[in-house]
């Protein structure tokens, strides 16, 4: 094969290579990340320099008679594509050599200037041709200008990986590395070859062939079913929430109840009958109170009330030490039962005191318990960045009275010497392990009865760790092309029955939410949506006071559109002036609806 003949085959495979690589990656839908815009700008760059290469090619061959200032007006072409090339290629590997990416577009801008400043010059400089046999070679200023910025920006390239020794290992600079070593190689060897000047265009494509896999390019499809799995968790959280906010109103309603037992003491004349009953009242409205506030109601897990510990654990390495350690203790005539909930997070927090507090319990179980069982049971719920862990120990031991009961629960001192030398003796008891609990931020309910066992509820607020993946998914989520998305928080059912039926009509994803303060902490853990509909009258936190809190975020602005009983039809203007972008009213509600999904 000719010089002529393998230059003519070698760039025009190139070339429909890299325009089939161009196809694929334009055609498919792909995440808006700067990775994607660069390897975009690179891949058209790889077509300009190997289509005015493969130009200039034919052009310097004397036998085709082209005209002397379209040849230099080609090679002006290519040296303008090949500093553009290499400059996006240092761009990417500055980029991907940055662990603070923050504010790369003001360094993006940068290299752009000195894109539009290296093709003035190529376009200015002198350029001329010299020829040497059957072919003619351009030289001057300009040549000798583009190969002294590209060998720079390539030297450049290399001291940016070799900075930080860990960028070794990263797939993402193997680009740097083909074009180190095959580049050198084909430079010597065209030093040693001159005929040989047709690889160097290939070179380019099949670097850039190389980045199409290195780049963070994940596959839509299945990001989206991924997303879409994570909705339909996060829905079924939402759905436990308002589970759990209907039992919440269930479980209160035994407080009132207890009333009834005050009508049937009122008449008593024995007075210690009359106490006792009293204090078996004030225990059990104790307990129904912890149960609703302390285990049920998570509209009280706020990230801003949890008592961050910077010390990451894993709940189910906790739950095994304890168990391994409590078992050799237990009797032969006593079960041992434990369980713990799936897929629990790693947490932030103090799982050495924690792990103390538990063993004392249960170690205090294991001393009352002659026959029958002990049993330690974990439970958590999850609220976005926040779990609530719910610790019970039951036993069908000796009991204890209601008034030690009421002796340890009214504990809120603070660490004294000897409660720290206790501490570090690990010799415990359960009035410790309730100043222990306090200082954690934690809840301890105790439930007993003579004779026939004990039940403790250990309750704590917790940070749940997010890794890398789960913040990677985050930012998928909020940047895929979804339809518009709405968050509504309402708690009457006919309405969002409403609003659901409508907003699937419109291709819509909507979430639906009954807490105000479960609006502010989607916001808050990163949630996008194109506009919020919030209930003005609702229990809890009112549609005003959602609004407000949701403006003290940082970067808020979310239009937020309220819904409007009958009787404020005539002052809705002034919850525009209050800070609401819209409004909807229930008097004319079926219209109202559509205007604001047209609107917005």
């Amino acid at each position: 094969m000719g010089n002529m003949e393998g230059f003519l085959l070698i760039n025009i495979y190139s070339l429909l290579l890299i325009v089939f690589i161009s196809i694929v990656f334009f055609s498919k839908k792909r995440l808006n990340q700067f990775e994607d815009k660069v390897y975009g700008r690179f891949l058209i760059f790889s077509i300009l320099i190997n289509t005015t290469g493969l130009i200039l090619g034919f052009a310097v061959v004397p036998k085709y008679n082209v005209p002397n200032f379209l040849q230099l007006l080609f090679n002006r072409f290519y040296l303008i594509s090949l500093l553009i090339w290499i400059n996006i290629l240092t761009m990417y590997t500055l980029y991907v050599s940055k662990k603070d990416k923050n504010n790369f577009e003001k360094i993006e801008r940068k290299f752009n200037y000195f894109n539009i400043f290296n093709t003035v010059l190529s376009l200015v400089l002198p350029i001329e041709l010299v020829v040497e046999g059957n072919t003619a070679l351009a030289v001057g200023p300009a040549l000798i200008y583009s190969y002294a910025i590209f060998s720079i920006e390539f030297v450049a390239q290399i001291i940016m990986i070799l900075i930080h020794p860990k960028n070794l290992k990263n797939k993402k600079f193997i680009p740097n590395y083909i074009l180190s070593t095959l580049g050198t190689g084909i430079m010597v060897n065209q030093i040693i070859n001159p005929e040989m000047n047709y690889l160097i265009n290939p070179l380019f494509i099949f670097i850039a062939v190389v980045m199409y896999h290195t780049i963070e390019n994940p596959d839509i499809k299945q990001i989206k079913e991924i997303t879409r799995n994570n909705e339909l968790v996060e829905q079924t959280y939402i759905d436990k929430s308002n589970f759990l906010f209907e039992v919440t109103q269930e479980v209160r309603n035994p407080l009132y109840n207890i009333r009834t037992i005050c009508d049937n003491i009122q008449n008593e004349e024995n007075i210690d009958k009359i106490k006792y009953g009293l204090k078996k009242i004030n225990n059990s409205i104790r307990q129904l109170d912890f149960v609703v506030n302390n285990v049920l109601n998570i509209n009280s897990l706020d990230v801003q009330k949890v008592k961050f510990i910077n010390n990451r654990y894993n709940l189910n390495a906790l739950y095994d030490d304890v168990v391994a350690r409590v078992k050799p203790n237990i009797s032969n005539n006593v079960e041992f039962r434990c369980s713990i909930a799936n897929n629990v997070p790693y947490l932030y927090g103090d799982s050495i005191k924690l792990k103390q507090v538990l063993y004392s319990l249960i170690m205090n179980s294991v001393k009352k318990t002659n026959k029958g069982f002990i049993e330690f049971k974990i439970n958590i719920i999850e609220k976005y960045d926040i779990c609530r862990v719910i610790f019970q120990i039951i036993d069908s031991g000796l009991g204890m009275s209601i008034d030690k009961i009421n002796e340890i629960l009214s504990i809120t001192g603070e660490f004294d010497k000897s409660d720290i030398e206790q501490l570090e003796k690990s010799e415990f008891n359960i009035s410790l392990c309730q100043k222990i609990v306090k200082s954690l931020g934690g809840n301890l309910l105790l439930k007993s009865r003579l004779g026939k066992g004990t039940e403790v509820i250990l309750t704590i607020d917790q940070k749940i760790y997010n890794n890398d993946k789960n913040n990677s998914l985050n930012n998928y989520d909020n940047n895929l092309f979804f339809n518009k998305r709405v968050l509504v928080v309402n708690q009457d059912k006919n309405i969002n029955n409403i609003l659901r039926k409508r907003l699937k009509e419109s291709d819509i994803n909507a979430s639906f939410i009954l807490y105000g303060m479960d609006a502010v902490d989607k916001i808050k853990s990163g949630k996008k949506y194109d506009y919020i509909i919030v209930q003005d009258d609702m229990k809890e936190m009112s549609g005003y006071m959602t609004l407000k809190e949701l403006e003290k975020l940082d970067k808020f602005n979310i239009p937020v559109i309220v819904i409007l009983d009958e009787n404020k039809n005539n002052i809705k203007d002034q919850y525009i002036k209050d800070g609401f972008k819209d409004y909807i009213l229930l008097n004319d509600f079926s219209n109202e609806l559509d205007r604001i999904v047209d609107k917005y």
